[in-house]
């Protein structure tokens, strides 16, 4: 038995399912399957019809219908179970693959037993291309994630993360792979893609669990490590990780909100700075009414604010006197990350750390203020000659 969840959790559910299977680019392309599994034409005005019908489901306007689940199970490898419960009811059958059995299961022993017989059966795909990680990710079993982590048969983040870590956090694992030409698709998941750990982040977030989160650097990015300005930022962007901080309790959110000190790589300078995405993290706080969007409101104010006075003690500095005075000031703001780069060019002293800010239509005197910071030093790098990028 199970419960019937609504027609928008449905919904979002089959979006995400649609969305995550490398067959299918659009609500189109699934239509088109579907239209093909139903043995019926795929004229251009079925193909409209049915996927107009599909999007209207994944919007949660329309209700699944009973004769839209054979194609939606098979083509998207779930049961009917799993759809009606929008995932929260996974199913297998007993002649399914073993990574999948696996990751259903809560049993230690289970887990225990598989890896050390079969351990190298993890870093590989099954035949629906998913590894032992992608499924504990779907059904969001957290317990054997934490266990594979805790006894280092998986990391998501490189002791050291420096040189050699790129859009990733240079994750691995210990278990030892298959002779060569054999794939290893799980251990170069973890090597060079950072969304398993921003996923091992949401699960540490839902569970409340803030030693994880530091394991994982869970406020980081790894392009901090080269460099804190440039685009780059905005592509570590988890909608995910920002809906379920929305829920946390207090720990996880003094943990998110506080300021932290990065030693990046290449043998440059440390530089504080906060989590990039606060603000959009305090909206959705805001929305969801959490008791604690007041508290790490105010933190990004203090933060803007102590930011300001900074910048503008090395903007007052003076050399000479009289007519002879000069300033070696020199701001870069960096737009898109919301980050500045101040310098005394004399003494080679240096700011350099990102900014929060709010863009949104409520009216409240915190979220003035703290844009009124961030307003402040944006004035003084045009008024410098226009350093903004």
């Amino acid at each position: 038995m199970f419960k019937l969840a609504n027609n928008f959790e449905i919904g979002q559910y089959i979006k995400q399912l649609i969305k995550e299977n490398p067959k299918f680019r659009s609500n189109r392309d699934f239509g088109k399957a579907c239209l093909e599994e139903e043995n019926l034409p795929l004229t251009e005005s079925a193909i409209n019809t049915k996927s107009g019908h599909i999007s209207e489901i994944t919007r949660g306007i329309t209700a699944i219908q009973i004769k839209d689940l054979p194609a939606f199970t098979k083509l998207l490898d779930v049961s009917c179970e799993d759809i009606l419960s929008a995932g929260k009811v996974r199913s297998y059958n007993e002649n399914h693959i073993t990574n999948y059995k696996l990751a259903a299961s809560h049993d230690e022993k289970t887990w225990q037993s598989y890896i050390n017989n079969e351990a190298e059966f993890l870093l590989n795909p099954d035949e629906y291309d998913k590894t032992i990680l992608d499924y504990a990710f779907e059904f969001k079993n957290y317990q054997l994630l934490k266990y594979l982590v805790d006894n280092e048969y998986i990391w998501f983040v490189e002791q050291n993360p420096g040189e050699q870590c790129g859009m990733g956090f240079c994750g691995g694992t210990s278990i030892k792979r298959r002779p060569l030409g054999n794939s290893k698709i799980m251990e170069a998941q973890l090597t060079e893609n950072d969304s398993l750990r921003r996923k091992m982040i949401v699960l540490a977030i839902e569970n409340n669990d803030v030693d994880m989160l530091n394991e994982f650097r869970a406020r980081e990015i790894p392009l901090m490590y080269h460099k804190l300005r440039g685009t780059e930022l905005s592509v570590y962007y988890d909608e995910g990780l920002i809906d379920a901080a929305s829920r946390a309790n207090k720990s996880v959110l003094d943990y998110f909100s506080e300021v932290i000190t990065i030693k990046p790589a290449h043998g440059q300078s440390p530089f504080q700075c906060m989590y990039p995405f606060l603000g959009e993290m305090i909206e959705r706080l805001i929305e969801q009414k959490n008791p604690y969007a007041d508290t790490v409101l105010r933190r990004c104010i203090e933060h803007n604010k102590n930011t300001y006075e900074q910048v503008n003690e090395l903007k007052c500095r003076e050399y000479g006197e009289g007519k002879n005075a000069y300033s070696m000031f020199r701001l870069n703001f960096y737009q898109d990350n919301h980050v500045i780069e101040a310098y005394d060019m004399k003494q080679n002293d240096f700011i350099v750390t990102n900014l929060i800010r709010i863009d949104t239509a409520l009216d409240s005197e915190l979220i003035k203020e703290l844009n009124s910071y961030y307003d402040k030093i944006l004035d003084m790098a045009r008024e410098e000659g226009d350093y903004v990028f």
